[in-house]
């Protein structure tokens, strides 16, 4: 046995393991990098994209109180033709394959990562997340039940509130591609 060959050896395997990883467009930035990975047990990813489509899809929309679940999706997607946000695109898609006829929006304001506001039809409406809900003083308790189911399915969940008073929930998802689950067990 000769020392020599351990030596050759182990920068050889690195340039192999680092080679492979590259065609697989993964950069390491160092050798340790490299053999730290033997000691992972869990691998975390963004979903988005990564092992879903990337495309968000409108899932269901739930009604509260007197309204109807054709009139809470077409007043949430008429208030998000202002909005340039994946979701808001989801349902507005689903709004035009149903043929829904999408009303003015008059004020419309973005709030960062809790939704969007404005006026439809004369209306105050508000959709976005429990912390744009809890803003606008609007109880979304009712519907925290289904929110939740649809959450643990993987959907996003939006509250919809008109004039202060909860009009229903959307849930948009974005679909798992078909080859994760391959790409997972390799």
């Amino acid at each position: 046995a000769c020392p020599c060959a351990l030596g050759l050896a182990t920068p050889m395997s690195v340039m192999v393991a680092t080679g492979n990883a590259a065609a697989q467009g993964i950069l390491f930035r160092d050798a340790a990098a490299i053999e730290h990975l033997r000691e992972v047990d869990t691998l975390i990813v963004d979903k988005t994209g990564t092992l879903t489509e990337g495309r968000p899809r409108f899932d269901t929309v739930v009604a509260a109180g007197e309204y109807a679940e054709g009139e809470v999706l077409r007043i949430a997607a008429s208030l998000d033709q202002g909005s340039e946000h994946p979701l808001a695109r989801a349902l507005l898609a689903e709004a035009s394959r149903r043929a829904l006829p999408l009303a003015k929006v008059a004020g419309f304001e973005s709030a960062s990562g809790i939704g969007v506001r404005g006026a439809v039809e004369g209306s105050a409406v508000a959709l976005g997340n429990t912390a744009l809900m809890a803003e606008q003083g609007v109880d979304w308790h009712a519907l925290a039940s289904e929110a939740e189911t649809l959450r643990a399915r993987g959907a996003s969940v939006m509250y919809l509130a008109m004039n202060g008073q909860l009009a229903g929930l959307l849930a948009v998802s974005d679909p798992v591609k078909a080859s994760t689950a391959e790409a997972i067990a390799d």
